[in-house]
């Protein structure tokens, strides 16, 4: 069972981050609850099953505090699917645990864990770590908008370049084999020059973004926008060689022509009539590229002949085509379909340049995979091939919430309520946050009036108040939970190992390991551990009777301690 709590009445000044608490044993949970609720938004899970659900759900936790020995999923198995999956691989997670030997805990860090706190939680420790790593998941999570914002102003390879340190950003270039590929619309701006500037931008946003993509798919490196121009080169920071980048390039270039036709068909359909076309000119061969400017602001870029030269043949070109160098038809000749044209006199180029038309390949009404639907009330273009994972679970998102925008409305008069799976408002969750808000609001307001005594045999009074962050109430409202749930853990013990099942007689040890040592007990932490330590070894079954049979007693002795020590609560204050 899942365990929403609510916030204390009353206006906040900020949301406050969500914390997820995950172990199995309810006075643990209880107590983390308690400890958090007042800083921070707590949800609790009984269980590794539903802590993964409520991670993976869209209220998720900015931090999970994680036990490891559960039954069923333990914490190990929940941390290893928390990895794996991309939307909750960033959430820091910190392993509370009773196990602590620095293997136990080089495995769990090792699995991806932030932090390793051992049972009995000390409550100071427990929220300094909580807000530190909560401090630094959000600056981490500022420092990746920014880098992501800044990657926009960047070409991909350069922006990977700079973040994993093969490029250094300082005054530098370097002369390499490059093609060098530019395009702009025919007449964009005598066609616009009556628009608004808004449909002026979105026109070209669109257009931007479409050639965009292409140029990523193709390993290009965009290298800016001018106008409604396009500069890209082929070759640095990463090259596939000089051949193969020129093919490259003009396989792009073939592909954005096709795209351009898509774009028409859609510019179409939103009533801008202008056919726009772009023309294209590539050349090959050595440029100057680097950082260009000065310390305070530089630009990544190329200069040289042949990038004039590309330029050159761009503007040439006819609309819709595709014009390139002779040699960078010497690159791709064999992979490329070409036709020699007239050669172009450029200027500040003493010869004329032979150049060659690459020829039009007729573009598919939709390619493989590609769905399309154009229809009154519906339009359509859905390519998976061009999604990365996190774009087609977003657009699967968006499916769905058409596909059930298209589902009949309720008739008048027909239940509204919700369906099984889906909670009504103020339901489930809702009344499992107050219910929890309050027990533990009467637990502590009941034990408000009593006095915690000077020694109860079998507890470090010192040691488990501290624990309890020094709050008497609180305290008394903790052994009186371990009076009223603990007593019959021998007896589950044994039944688990009547059923031959030692992994829960050994949780079951743990868990009392675990509870007993946060409310200050001394012996009995110890038994339980003797006891847990034999299981997990699979011992002799008459070592292990020994051994419980000494947890035994000491349960006992704790048990009869407490409650000598605890008048029986006020029935009027109880829950």
């Amino acid at each position: 069972m899942t365990e929403a709590v609510s916030e204390q009445d009353g206006p906040r000044p900020a949301r406050r981050a969500r914390v997820l608490v995950v172990d199995d044993t309810a006075d643990v949970r209880f107590f983390l609850v308690a400890l958090l609720r007042d800083d921070y938004e707590v949800e609790a899970a009984e269980s590794g099953e539903e802590g993964l659900q409520v991670a993976l759900s869209e209220r998720r936790p900015e931090i999970i505090l994680l036990d490891v020995m559960m039954p069923g999923m333990d914490g190990y198995e929940v941390m290893r699917r928390l990895a794996r999956d991309s939307r909750t691989v960033d959430i820091p997670v910190i392993f509370l645990t009773a196990l602590s030997s620095v293997e136990e805990e080089q495995f769990g860090l090792d699995l991806g864990a932030t932090d390793y706190i051992t049972k009995p939680i000390s409550p100071p420790v427990l929220l300094a770590r909580v807000r530190l790593h909560l401090e630094r998941s959000a600056n981490a999570k500022r420092l990746k908008t920014l880098s992501e914002q800044l990657s926009r102003y960047l070409a991909p390879q350069v922006y990977q370049s700079l973040f994993d340190g093969s490029r250094q950003a300082e005054i530098q270039t370097q002369r390499k084999r490059l093609t060098v590929f530019f395009s702009d619309i025919k007449n964009f701006t005598a066609s616009t020059a009556q628009w608004q500037p808004e449909e002026v931008t979105f026109l070209l946003n669109s257009y931007f973004e479409e050639m965009s993509q292409i140029a990523a798919e193709y390993g290009a490196t965009l290298d800016k926008f001018i106008g409604d121009a396009i500069v890209i080169f082929f070759g640095d920071p990463h090259t596939l060689g000089p051949r193969q980048d020129a093919v490259q390039c003009v396989k792009m270039a073939v592909a954005m022509q096709q795209r351009m036709a898509e774009l028409r068909q859609r510019w179409k359909a939103m009533g801008i009539p202008k056919a726009f076309e772009i023309r294209i000119g590539i050349n090959s061969g050595f440029c100057d590229v680097g950082n260009f400017g000065s310390n305070l602001r530089m630009d990544y870029t190329i200069i040289g002949r042949e990038v004039n030269l590309a330029a050159r043949l761009e503007q040439a070109a006819e609309p819709g085509g595709i014009l390139i160098s002779r040699d960078t038809h010497d690159l791709v000749q064999g992979d490329i379909e070409v036709e020699e044209r007239e050669p172009v006199i450029a200027k500040g180029f003493s010869e004329p340049i032979t150049v060659y038309a690459v020829r039009k390949t007729p573009a598919p009404s939709a390619a493989a995979g590609v769905i399309q639907c154009d229809r009154p009330g519906l339009r359509l273009e859905l390519d998976p091939g061009r999604l990365t994972p996190a774009q087609r679970a977003d657009a699967a998102a968006e499916l769905r919430r058409a596909l059930d925008s298209l589902e009949p409305a309720p008739q008048a008069g027909a239940s509204a309520a919700a369906p099984a799976s889906v909670p009504a408002p103020g339901a489930d969750a809702g009344t499992q946050a107050s219910r929890l808000a309050a027990v533990q609001a009467a637990d502590m307001a009941g034990a408000g009036d009593e006095t915690l005594p000077d020694s109860i045999a079998g507890i470090n009074l010192t040691v488990g108040l501290s624990r309890a962050m020094n709050m008497k109430g609180f305290y008394i409202s903790m052994l009186r939970r371990f009076m009223d749930g603990r007593a019959d853990t021998p007896v589950r013990i044994r039944e688990a190992l009547a059923a031959g099942d030692l992994k829960a007689a050994e949780l079951l040890s743990h868990s009392l390991r675990g509870v007993s040592a946060q409310i200050g007990a001394t012996q009995l932490p110890q038994d339980a551990e003797a006891l847990e330590q034999a299981l997990r070894d699979s011992a002799p079954r008459e070592g292990i009777d020994e051994l419980l049979l000494r947890m035994e007693d000491s349960l006992g002795e704790l048990m009869e301690a407490l409650r000598s020590a605890l008048p029986p609560p006020d029935p009027v204050k109880s829950p």
